[in-house]
């Protein structure tokens, strides 16, 4: 896919917004343990290209050579210290404005070694438990484990304003298929009706998981009875779930898992001054 410049990109809240100029062509994905989590696929910018800073209400934290939204959690930009993208300048394709993963041209780029940095098993974290699955955030102060496996599991995909931004890749357990470890190290992002808070590491940026709210009850008040019972049925089952981002799922091949994918754009996604 390519747009004439500028490009217009910002983090979903748009507390940082940027343009650039430059046309937006084929985008890469590193395939190191971080780019991995966060999803980011990459744009390079140019020696030659413009990149301006329309918008900055200090919200970027630094975490090695990302940068992301302390308040949204968007990956907005980083600069590679090793490997094939070493010394690049770069920007997160997904912060884009019209960036559509389903079609961009994305071309796959090796990671260095990553030697050393394996996290403690989780079977050694006191309060674990023997599980089908076991993931974190990049850092580690957040872990995850999955009772359930995966292939009974719905996994979906979508390129909603903030899914697309967040490489969000959802897999629905129930709460009792789900144990958390370090709940207290995330920051949650909340928008539109507030339905659902994306739970992000405070320290890394990656989105762990998902908190469920859904509307209040009492707005299901005034359907008729057979109705409301159906939809009942289906607010208290949304109501029991824990999604979970399948990318901090350690040893699975997310690209190979049967996902679910809904092309639906984002439409409707305006940006408040």
């Amino acid at each position: 896919m390519s747009f004439p410049g500028p490009l217009r990109g910002n983090c979903h809240c748009g507390r940082f917004r940027f343009t650039l100029s430059a046309n937006l062509g084929d985008v890469f994905a590193c395939g190191c343990s971080l780019c991995r989590k966060l999803g980011c696929l990459w744009l390079r910018v140019a020696p030659d290209s413009e990149f301006t800073v329309s918008r900055d209400d200090g919200v970027l934290v630094a975490y090695e050579e990302l940068k992301f939204c302390g308040k949204c959690g968007t990956p907005v930009m980083g600069e590679h210290q090793a490997g094939p993208l070493n010394g690049e300048v770069l920007v997160n394709a997904r912060a884009i404005w019209g960036f559509n993963p389903f079609e961009a041209g994305i071309k796959q780029v090796v990671a260095v070694s990553e030697e050393g940095r394996a996290l403690q098993p989780m079977d050694m974290v006191p309060g674990a438990l023997p599980a089908k699955h076991h993931g974190s955030c990049h850092c580690g102060k957040v872990r995850v484990q999955l009772l359930a496996e995966i292939p009974g599991l719905e996994v979906k995909e979508d390129n909603c304003s903030s899914c697309v931004r967040n490489a969000y890749i959802g897999v629905y357990p129930t709460k009792d298929q789900v144990r958390v470890h370090g709940r207290e190290n995330t920051f949650e992002y909340l928008y539109g009706r507030k339905f659902n808070g994306e739970a992000h590491c405070k320290t890394c940026g990656v989105l762990v998981f998902n908190n469920v709210y859904g509307p209040l009850i009492s707005v299901f008040d005034s359907l008729p009875p057979e109705r409301k019972e159906v939809v009942l049925g289906i607010y208290w089952k949304n109501m029991a779930m824990q999604p979970l981002n399948v990318r901090v799922l350690d040893n699975v091949n997310f690209e190979s898992l049967d996902v679910n994918r809904a092309d639906e754009g984002t439409e409707g996604y305006v940006l408040v001054d």
